[in-house]
């Protein structure tokens, strides 16, 4: 059993290697694209078998979720502008409007998977995210 630091005494009680999996997660989505996504996997191939599972599972979900968002993003973007044509202003419509959302439900998502690793609590993304291992 892993001893977690009391919340109400500590600013931020959860693992740093959860809060860094979960904070790149954003960064990905906000600042660096791609950047972010290398560091993020290089972070879940060197801890992927931490002894914490509360590690193990913000590592999993950020990863699995930023390759199904990512690939939603782009596959579903690019398929939207194929059928409507890119003359077509209700493509263009649909198209930002369909990102923006996604991108922003992403973001979002992130942050309270950021708010959960800061209070050492497990989290999963919904309808993107892996079932979790507890």
């Amino acid at each position: 059993m892993i001893e977690r630091p009391d919340p109400l005494k500590t600013v931020m009680p959860g693992p740093p290697l959860a809060i860094a999996a979960e904070a790149l997660f954003i960064i990905n989505l906000m600042l660096l694209p791609g950047l972010a996504f290398v560091l993020l996997v290089l972070l879940w191939l060197r801890h992927r078998d931490h002894a914490d599972p509360l590690v193990r599972n913000h590592l999993r979900q950020t990863v699995v979720t930023c390759l199904w968002g990512g690939s939603l993003l782009v596959v579903l973007s690019v398929a939207i502008f194929a059928i409507g044509g890119l003359d077509n202003p209700w493509t263009w419509v649909i198209g930002v409007l369909y990102f923006t959302f996604v991108h922003t439900s992403l973001i979002l998502l992130g942050v309270m998977g950021l708010a959960r690793a800061i209070n050492g609590r497990s989290w999963r993304y919904p309808l993107v995210g892996p079932r979790r291992d507890d």
